[in-house]
């Protein structure tokens, strides 16, 4: 394991319960990674000093040892365990309790809309937009007190964009601190469904906007990653997060390994609006299948 990360993610298995649109994780065979061998990995972070586990897949709360699993990185140090999940299992208010008793410090629910047609379109499965909303409830209501941080990872394409500011209102409403905007990728994918829903990045300026001025004005957070800081209005182009600067290493079901900004999904590109950008050390660049779709005309580095 390299050091100087901050952050451990490891993926157990890419098995899902939701068939999402331009998710690729479900098609990833039959490779998980075994407890004993995340056990491991677990301790030789710990030995160089990474502090902070993020569980993600897939879908990890498909895995029975998940409870042991994150209680095993709190004794091991860890200081930070972060639960990234869809959230239907958390609707059984059993699990939610165990998970959160078991030691889980952060849980980053995925979510789509506010609007249930919306959320369940995209992810394929009637009835699950209700589920996430109990997993939500049912996380706050024994997370209050326990210092559990909640924060919602929100799909950005054509159907959920115009809707943003409503969605942030909605879930922080429900006890979400912290809104990360992922843009939907269409990396690997020749489904013709899923290029049609990935918005060029100057549709999503207005709606960034207006999502960042009800989250300042709640007290909530949001952050954007996949949006280039030039596509951004100048006063939300601190809330871009490039995936470098979370230090995160992930291990995948394989056991392999890699820096999270080295990933397809993350960008990574800069093409010829980007050579002379002044910002450029700090961004994480544009991603290959975004500009595959859309050309770079919506990039417009400062200065350029």
């Amino acid at each position: 394991m390299r050091d100087g990360f901050e952050w451990l993610e490891i993926a157990l298995d890419y098995r899902c319960n939701l068939r999402c649109l331009g998710c690729r994780a479900c098609d990833g065979g039959d490779e998980r990674l075994a407890a004993a061998d995340a056990l491991a990995i677990l301790r030789g972070a710990r030995a160089r000093g990474v502090a902070k586990l993020w569980i993600g897949g897939g879908e990890p709360t498909l895995r029975p040892e998940l409870p042991k699993l994150i209680a095993a990185a709190r004794s091991l140090g860890f200081e930070r365990v972060l639960l990234q999940t869809n959230g239907l299992r958390l609707a059984y208010a059993s699990y939610a309790a165990a998970i959160v008793d078991a030691g889980l410090t952060d849980v980053s629910f995925n979510v789509k809309s506010l609007r249930a047609e919306v959320n369940d379109a995209l992810t394929r499965t009637e009835g699950s937009q209700a589920l996430l909303l109990e997993g939500i409830a049912n996380v706050a209501a024994v997370a209050r007190g326990q210092g559990v941080r909640l924060a919602a990872d929100v799909l950005l394409c054509r159907d959920t964009a115009p809707d943003l500011a409503e969605t942030v209102r909605a879930f922080a409403a429900r006890g979400i601190t912290r809104f990360t905007l992922w843009l939907l990728s269409a990396a690997d994918s020749d489904d013709p469904e899923v290029a049609r829903a990935v918005p060029r990045l100057d549709q999503l300026t207005g709606p960034i906007a207006d999502a960042g001025r009800v989250a300042d004005a709640l007290g909530v957070e949001l952050v954007s990653l996949h949006t280039p800081p030039c596509t951004l209005a100048p006063s939300d182009r601190p809330r871009y997060l490039p995936a470098r600067s979370l230090r995160l290493l992930v291990v995948d079901p394989s056991g392999r390994s890699f820096p999270l900004e080295s990933s397809p999904f993350e960008g990574g590109v800069y093409p010829e609006p980007c050579r002379a950008c002044p910002v450029r050390e700090s961004c994480g660049g544009a991603r290959a299948d975004y500009l595959r779709l859309h050309g770079d005309d919506a990039l417009n580095p400062p200065g350029t």
